[in-house]
């Protein structure tokens, strides 16, 4: 045998085999050697003259590759991103119809305005620019997003053992070896503990399971939230998962124009009210307006966290959609249309509720001008159908996660796109969905009753 590197390339090994098998023999122990010597001296002779057989192995070809992530160009980028308004950001961006008008605040004066303003624009900021665009959407698994995807990373880095509701897919040669990680070195104390106890993996499964039971559950009742006349809205509903079997880059080319029109108009309207009522509604960014407004109002200023809470309604989308599209498509949509149109949207509903107090429970439609109110009427209202449509795709992408794992049943799957792999369509859980949101409206007979069990 040569070692590598001796007349080999890179990392080729080379075999020399003769056919005497004087390489094996000089392996053989020592009193096989003297008879060898004593008896097959013609022999060696023969063999010196003999060609050796050489094979070449390449050691690289063994070597297990990391999965390479699916590059995009701008265009591809900017395109996704475009397509990501109607599909990620419906539930968010609709957020202005609702969170002033479920603050219930006696005798608001600007101070507590001020202080609501602030509490949304840093709820915004922190939770979906912070939290979601820069951190978490970095936390993908092969470019999928969602609940599962994290916990895919976690098992692929520790030894999940025991009995757990998960089955396991490492084998059982397999519990030391680390395959998926590129560190070397000793594990952390918390990897440590996760491996030897049962008790925590069995804890951080069922929270994982509760979790994305809370997000499917949420993908039915906000289809379902979304119109008030209960006829109206399951012939909309019916619509609505009709569609879904055409793909999301098809219905995305049709919901993303009516989110663009909406985001255009939100923004454009609250930039007027500002200018109109209040341009000092600005300060609002400073967040000692807060510390005003719990001040003055106490308790009753903590209870309508519940109400500011709904500005993030639809945040979580952003992550677990994130299969059907990509990590730049995602933020560039939301700190170039989404982000910006929100603030001004907020801020514009604030300074017309500063000179307009009484109109609190209707803020969004109270604030619009006069001329614009019926069109802005039909926007919203197609809007308001888009909304449903970012935790429909998100069901799709963890119910594919949830099969990889072993935690689902198998079902029908559609790849309904032959660039993109995440764009996925089940019929089977289309329908279900489809079923239990019709038997949602018609048994809390319209939106008010639905959006109490929503916020409990």
């Amino acid at each position: 045998m040569v070692p590598p590197g001796a007349g080999a390339a890179g990392g080729d090994v080379i075999l020399e085999v003769s056919p005497s098998g004087d390489e094996w023999n000089h392996l053989r122990g020592g009193a096989e050697q003297e008879d060898a010597s004593a008896n097959g001296a013609a022999d060696a002779a023969t063999a010196a003259d003999a060609p050796r057989r050489a094979f070449s192995i390449n050691t690289q070809a063994y070597k297990t590759r990391h999965r390479e992530p699916q590059v995009f160009t701008l265009w591809q980028t900017l395109l996704l991103g475009y397509q990501s308004l109607g599909i990620v950001y419906g539930d968010l961006g609709t957020s202005p119809l609702y969170v002033f008008p479920s603050v219930v605040l006696p005798d608001a004066d600007a101070t507590d305005f001020l202080g609501i303003l602030s509490l949304i624009i840093w709820t915004l900021t922190l939770m979906s620019l912070v939290k979601y665009a820069l951190i978490v959407l970095n936390a993908d698994d092969h470019g999928e997003g969602g609940t599962f995807a994290l916990y895919s990373l976690l098992r692929q880095h520790v030894n999940f053992k025991g009995s757990i509701p998960v089955p396991l897919t490492r084998l059982a040669s397999d519990v030391h070896l680390k395959f998926h990680s590129k560190r070397k070195g000793r594990p952390s104390r918390l990897q440590l503990f996760l491996e030897n106890s049962p008790k925590a993996q069995l804890t951080l499964t069922i929270i994982v399971l509760i979790g994305t039971c809370m997000l499917i559950g949420d993908g039915a009742l906000t289809p379902a939230i979304s119109e008030h006349v209960v006829a109206l809205s399951a012939v909309i509903l019916v619509l609505l998962f009709l569609v879904q079997r055409f793909g999301t880059s098809k219905v995305s080319f049709s919901f993303s124009p009516i989110m663009l029109v909406w985001f255009a108009s939100i923004a454009g309207i609250g930039l007027y009210n500002i200018v109109k009522y209040y341009p000092p509604v600005v300060k609002a960014f400073s967040p000692h307006y807060i510390y005003f407004y719990f001040a003055k109002n106490k308790r009753v200023g903590w209870e309508q966290l519940d109400a500011v809470i709904l500005c993030i309604t639809g945040a979580e989308a952003m992550f677990a959609d994130l299969g059907h599209f990509n990590k730049s498509s995602i933020q560039v949509a939301f700190s170039t249309a989404v982000f910006p149109s929100l603030i001004l949207a907020y801020s514009g509903q604030a300074a017309y509720l500063i000179k307009n107090p009484g109109d609190l429970s209707t803020a969004f439609y109270s604030s619009i001008p006069g001329p614009l109110f019926w069109p802005m009427f039909v926007v919203a209202t197609l809007a308001a159908i888009v909304a449903s449509q970012s935790l429909i795709s998100a069901s799709y992408s963890i119910i594919r996660q949830s099969i990889a794992l072993g935690c689902f049943p198998r079902t029908t799957v559609t790849h309904t796109s032959d660039k993109y792999e995440g764009q996925v369509y089940y019929p089977e859980v289309n329908y279900f969905l489809m079923l239990v949101c019709l038997l949602i409206t018609i048994g809390f007979q319209g939106g008010p009753e639905i959006g109490r069990a929503f916020v409990e």
